[in-house]
């Protein structure tokens, strides 16, 4: 049986996403425990690991398929989707914070740092790991 195939713009975006979002996975991982146990922040727990484990594989999984519809559909596709991306991560994190706001009038410094750190990551490596796997599929393939 012959396994090779060419990939299609689609599965390389989709793929460059997968292997982003484990990449941020494991990062917003390592940055949610270090920067817990340095600030001794247990209070708040909707940051946990299962959290983190989905959300950012949807998150960076749903920033692949809008690379291809970026790079595919439009004309200068990548600049654009750099643009889309730091839009929404600001959007993202200022809503986080927001809702927070909306439980509790006080909101503690270290859970805006932890979404501003989780998010920075997961939008950070959205928008240059997806773009240079998407280039480089041999990583990814």
């Amino acid at each position: 049986m012959n396994y090779d195939y060419q990939q299609s713009d689609l599965s390389r975006s989709i793929l460059a996403g997968l292997f982003s979002g484990i990449v941020a996975t494991i990062t917003n991982l390592i940055f949610t425990v270090t920067y817990r146990s340095i600030t001794q922040f247990y209070e708040f727990n909707a940051i946990d690991i299962t959290t983190i484990v989905f959300g950012t594989i949807l998150l960076s999984i749903a920033c692949g398929a809008m690379f291809y519809f970026f790079v595919h559909y439009l004309n200068k596709g990548i600049m654009l989707y750099r643009i889309m991306v730091v839009i929404v991560t600001i959007a993202i994190v200022i809503t986080g914070i927001n809702l927070r706001h909306t439980i509790q009038d006080v909101i503690p410094y270290e859970f805006r740092v932890l979404v501003i750190g989780t998010q920075v990551i997961i939008g950070g490596l959205a928008l240059f790991l997806i773009p240079y796997l998407f280039r480089h599929d041999k990583i990814i393939s």
